[in-house]
């Protein structure tokens, strides 16, 4: 004999007995939700939607599309929003950058110059200014490491935080969240194509992250090449 199922309504009132199909119905209809409590004649007892396994793909489904809608027309965080979150990361970044270089440096044997470059001088002749050269390239090729050891950090941070949770911590501190343009989550692979956008950004004197300044959208290039958007969740 097929199985017959209750609900307890958001009235409070008891509907039923429907057949499986029809409970489904009702679950596209929103009559039933993960909380709501549902009887099964087979068992004879009361137990929450959620914990019911024929329906469970279909109310998670459900969830998985209001929370798609929602997030296709959240609000965008605007240029200001996502300065303060980018502060708040950089802050983060610095401190984890001077917690691990005293390792790092001890592991390795890397230094950094004591001194900052060379101060400018008027530069009259070409030995002047071949002179100049090669003191700024040396002292770049010491801040190397420092440099590489930074980015290393960077890229850990935005890739995994953004791909396991749609936000970095100066995100999740404005209230923000990245997703993909239809609102789904964006995953480690679109992270990963957004951190290397981002890098495009910064290098052309940060003018990628102006377009969120003028854009109706608010999505900068970054967002542009990965197809994401940032949006308020809160």
């Amino acid at each position: 004999m097929e199985t017959q199922y209750k609900i307890i309504g958001g009235d409070g009132r008891e509907y039923g007995p429907a057949t499986i199909n029809e409970l489904k119905s009702w679950i596209r209809d929103g009559r039933v939700a993960g909380a709501t409590p549902i009887w099964r004649s087979d068992t004879g007892l009361w137990s929450p939607a959620a914990q019911v396994p024929e329906i469970r793909a279909d109310l998670t489904q459900i969830v998985l599309a209001a929370g798609l809608a929602a997030a296709a027309s959240a609000r965008p965080a605007g240029f200001w929003t996502r300065a303060g979150a980018r502060i708040v990361d950089e802050i983060v970044l610095s401190i984890i950058a001077s917690l691990l270089w005293p390792l790092v440096a001890h592991l390795t044997h890397w230094t950094i110059p004591a001194d900052l470059p060379p101060d400018s001088q008027p530069i009259v002749t070409y030995e002047q200014a071949m002179e100049h050269l090669r003191q700024m390239l040396g002292y770049f090729q010491q801040m190397a490491p420092l440099f590489l050891l930074t980015q290393s950090i960077r890229c850990v941070y935005e890739i995994f935080l953004n791909g396991t949770y749609g936000a970095t911590l100066g995100k999740m501190a404005v209230g923000a969240r990245i997703v993909r343009v239809d609102g789904s989550r964006i995953g480690y692979g679109i992270a990963t194509g957004r951190w290397l956008g981002a890098i495009l950004s910064d290098t052309i004197c940060f003018i990628g992250d102006l377009f969120v300044a003028f854009r109706e959208d608010k999505r900068a290039l970054h967002d542009l090449l990965a197809g994401t958007r940032v949006i308020l969740v809160r």
